[in-house]
């Protein structure tokens, strides 16, 4: 008659341990849940970051790419003078 009673007892604790492990399970699918669609927020964050810098330093170096080109449009000008000069101080030696 003891058997029969730890029987009935048994079943009612083993019942608690089972829903435990059923709601705590969900806690922890909840919380990957959130730690995914965070990651992915901060991927996306991060990607427009990246982004904005990218087109800053593209700027950049439009704004470069015209400096170089006028500053040699200048010296083009210089250099056939400079030529001149150099070439009548050879001769003079």
């Amino acid at each position: 008659m003891s058997w029969e009673f730890l029987l009935l007892l048994a079943c009612p604790l083993m019942m608690l341990f089972c829903m435990k492990g059923m709601f705590g399970g969900n806690k922890n699918k909840d919380s990957k849940e959130n730690s995914n669609s965070q990651l992915q927020t901060s991927q996306q964050e991060e990607l427009q970051s990246v982004q904005l810098k990218m087109a800053d330093i593209m700027e950049q170096n439009h704004q470069l790419a015209k400096e170089v080109k006028s500053l040699k449009e200048e010296s083009k000008g210089s250099n056939v003078v400079q030529l001149e000069k150099d070439q009548g101080n050879q001769e003079a030696l």
